[in-house]
């Protein structure tokens, strides 16, 4: 937890954590009658078996070789900005003794190992061999965007297992995306497990790095006033510089047609990984 001012209204400041997903299956209800329900639609029932199917997932995953014996204690989100190399957040992965990566999905893991971190910036680059990975772009001319059609692309925690990407629509002002602060604040929904996600604009470039959310009940605490659903992301600039002090590459954004959300999340779906923190 750090806090920092924002704008005034803005002053209490909640880091996006690393708590992992706790896996909880939901229950079923109990069936009732046939004389008092019909049979559910065919929609519910498949949403249904989708569910139950995300759950045992989760569930039957193992640890990777190695681990044994550790504890996950939390989860972010980082992308590739290299075929070896992945961006987060700091206080993802910079104080773990193990590190993983994984899509989620075919719910496999590989080990990683930090190369580059620096607390103040809260910027990591861990380093791992997973396959089918598709580096990630960085746009590099920020003037042009308004900042109306960005995303946020990561593993939010709602409580339940979280094993798929997921795309939340964003908006920030363009004044805040070209300032010079190294951080700037957009409004959208942001979770737990959101850490080290990027945002994107609508041709999938990055622009930003998720790193926390405002407290809410903090700024109604101290203020009287309700500011929900205002994330903060680390600026390109700041990225940058910290990159090359890493003597790290990145890729400069090419131009492109703007993606529809579901286009967005695919091509994103190349690049971001959950990242695992184990103890």
């Amino acid at each position: 937890m750090r806090s920092v001012v924002a704008r005034g209204l803005l002053s209490a400041l909640a880091v996006v954590g690393i708590a992992g997903c706790t896996a909880n299956p939901l229950s079923r209800p109990p069936p009732a009658p046939a004389v008092a329900m019909s049979p559910p639609p065919p929609a519910e029932t498949k949403a249904e078996e989708r569910r139950d199917r995300y759950i045992e997932r989760a569930l039957e995953q193992a640890p990777p070789a190695g681990l044994q014996g550790r504890r996950e204690i939390g989860v972010g989100t980082g992308f590739f900005i290299a075929p070896d190399k992945v961006l987060t957040n700091y206080h993802v992965a910079g104080q773990c003794a193990a590190v993983t990566v994984g899509n989620g999905v075919e719910g496999k893991e590989v080990h990683a190992k930090l190369v580059a971190g620096s607390p103040s910036d809260d910027l990591a680059v861990i380093e791992t061999a997973a396959p089918m990975a598709e580096p990630a772009r960085f746009e590099t001319a920020l003037y042009t965007e308004t900042g109306n059609n960005l995303a946020v692309v990561g593993y939010p925690e709602h409580g339940l297992v979280v094993l798929e990407a997921e795309l939340r629509p964003i908006s920030a002002r363009e004044q805040d995306l070209v300032s010079a602060r190294p951080r700037y604040f957009f409004h959208g929904s942001v979770h737990p497990g959101n850490s080290g996600s990027p945002v994107l604009d609508d041709t999938g470039a990055v622009v930003g790095v998720v790193v926390a959310k405002v407290d809410t009940v903090a700024v109604y605490q101290r203020s009287g006033h309700v500011v929900d659903d205002i994330g903060f992301a680390i600026a390109n600039r700041t990225v940058f510089d910290f990159l090359r002090r890493s003597a790290i590459a990145y890729l400069p954004a090419r131009p492109s047609r703007g993606l529809t959300p579901d286009q967005l999340l695919k091509k994103a779906n190349g690049f971001v990984r959950q990242v695992g923190c184990w103890r």
